[in-house]
């Protein structure tokens, strides 16, 4: 702290007098002063680094992320060791005590006999198809409250353990100053099974008892000789996505992706996360391999500090380890041509009824629209020039299970539009591609009316890649089916056969600088739209 010349004049006439007590007590003055300057700067404030998260009243609680309870993350998910599967006394004590230092303990909870004729009321660490153990949650949650400097994850096994095992938690929450996650899969994923807990029973015990906590939710799984064309599909983060958004989960969230389902899956993932504000936490199965430029594809696309990592194969653990921050170089040629691609929100604006719930999900991976009633355009406005075009990808999705409207169900691209605030009466000219194969080009609510159509076979995968071109003299829009656009070499370009439509614009539209402007038509299907850019050279 500063003092101004007076005040520092008269200290040093003080430090002069004759009194012996007076210098010893200015001296003493500011000796404290430096050793609280140097004390607060060290610990970033009054109470010592060590004891912030022993003390209640600062607010550590189950919900603290591991970034911070644990200095040694240096908010890097992957500098965080798991212990797993942790349901037995000897794992206990090794993950407790070994030479590992596991910073986060996992058990997975049943009720002890779990479906069968002896089940009881007893929580149990073990993991199905187990239904018994010595250890019972009792003990386990015993043994690690003893230690101040470990996080915990339990995994529930079962609908029947959760309301017992919550109401427990709670009873324990002033021992619980670390973190504390909650998991379980409630939705069905790829090779997966019905899920055993009932999502909607689950997250309102959870709300209910012990709410304060990170919340980790992931789908069933499971495996196949041939994973090349598995993933995580839009329909699976989707479901995910409504069942966040219906619960109003404001707690932190992780979701939990297998690592072996991640290779067509990373698009999906970053969109999920990007609009629930969840991290990522990435598990490897024992004995199942993944490739290296798998995990760099997902270390490049996610932040350190929102990605977690439970690698079992040590030789990728400490690949991922030696290249988690030049994960560039590491990529799959796939992956980088899908940089080339990406969808900028930043680029575009939200119109319509975007109030509508959810109806607008935009991430840099892809938008995804689920209404007529919003549609998206470009910030910047375009002058008509054959060497300038709109790209996109666009997938169907039938998520209410209905019957295609013909003429209906489909997406618009709008050019040379002149007023956009109505969604019912958008002005410019209008290229429609239909699921059934329909494409045209026509007027819409312009003084002057022209259309012209045609018809292509649509396939089966209801996926579309599109260039729109306003030359200045016609519109030619250009459709390629895709056979598949789940897979990374889908962003791939093909030289597959293009439908293609031209139409001669009429001189009297007016060619003055306008936006793209891109909606969905049919409220009965979503739409992801990803490679959605403005491309300088034209078409396909």
């Amino acid at each position: 702290m500063a003092a101004s010349n007076r005040d520092w004049e008269r200290l040093k006439r003080m430090a002069k007098a004759s009194n012996p007590y007076r210098k010893t007590m200015i001296c003493q003055i500011l000796v404290a002063s430096v050793v609280i300057y140097f004390w607060y700067s060290f610990n970033e404030g009054f109470i010592p680094w060590f004891l912030r998260r022993k003390i209640p009243m600062l607010e550590v609680g189950p919900d603290i992320s591991p970034m911070i309870f644990f200095p040694h993350a240096n908010e890097d998910g992957n500098n965080i060791i798991w212990a797993r599967h942790v349901n037995s006394k000897r794992a206990l004590d090794i993950a407790l005590n070994g030479p590992v230092e596991a910073d986060m303990i996992q058990g997975d909870v049943l009720l002890k006999g779990q479906d069968t004729d002896h089940q009881s009321l007893t929580p149990v660490m073990a993991r199905l198809p187990e239904t018994n153990s010595e250890l019972t949650l009792d003990i386990w949650l015993t043994e690690v409250r003893q230690t101040d400097h470990k996080g915990i994850k339990i995994s529930f096994q079962s609908n029947d353990a959760v309301e017992i095992t919550l109401q427990k938690l709670k009873d324990s929450k002033r021992g619980l100053f670390r973190p504390v996650w909650l998991h379980a899969d409630i939705l069905k994923g790829p090779h997966g099974s019905k899920p055993r807990m009932d999502m909607n029973r689950y997250i309102k015990h959870v709300q209910r008892l012990f709410p304060k906590c990170t919340m980790s939710l992931g789908w069933t799984t499971g495996t196949h000789t041939d994973l090349s064309l598995s993933g995580y599909s839009w329909d699976n983060v989707m479901d995910m996505y409504q069942a966040i958004k219906d619960a109003e989960l404001d707690q932190p969230i992780v979701i939990s992706v297998r690592s072996s389902l991640i290779r067509n899956s990373v698009p999906q993932i970053k969109w999920l996360t990007d609009n629930t504000k969840a991290s990522v936490f990435i598990w490897q199965e024992e004995g199942e391999r993944t490739a290296p430029e798998d995990l760099m594809h997902i270390a490049y696309r996610f932040a350190p500090e929102k990605s977690y990592w439970d690698i079992h194969d040590k030789d990728l653990k400490a690949y991922l380890k030696m290249n988690r921050n030049k994960s560039s170089p590491k990529l799959s040629p796939y992956a980088k041509q899908r940089d080339t691609v990406l969808f900028r929100p930043e680029a575009w604006l939200k119109m319509g009824l975007y109030i509508e719930h959810h109806s607008i999900l935009p991430s840099e991976e892809a938008l995804v629209l689920q209404s007529r009633a919003v549609y998206v355009l470009t910030k910047s406005k375009y002058k008509p020039s054959k060497l300038l075009s709109l790209n996109g990808r666009v997938q169907f999705l039938n998520r209410k299970n209905r019957d295609v409207v013909p003429n209906e169900t489909g997406m618009s691209i709008y050019v040379r539009s002149t007023a956009y605030t109505d969604f019912e009466n958008i002005v410019g000219i209008q290229c429609f591609l239909g699921l059934d194969g329909q494409m045209k080009i026509m007027s819409s609510h312009l003084d002057q009316t022209f259309q012209k159509s045609m018809r292509f076979t649509p396939g089966t995968s209801a996926c579309f890649r599109f260039s729109v071109v306003d030359t200045g003299v016609e519109v030619i829009f250009q459709v390629m089916v895709l056979h598949e656009c789940h897979t990374l070499e889908s962003v791939m370009p093909m030289n597959d056969v293009k439908a293609e439509l031209k139409l001669e614009i009429p001189r009297s539209v007016g060619n003055e600088v306008n936006p793209f402007i891109v909606k969905l038509e049919d409220s009965n299907r979503a739409a992801v739209f990803d490679e959605l850019h403005v491309k300088h050279g034209g078409f396909l």
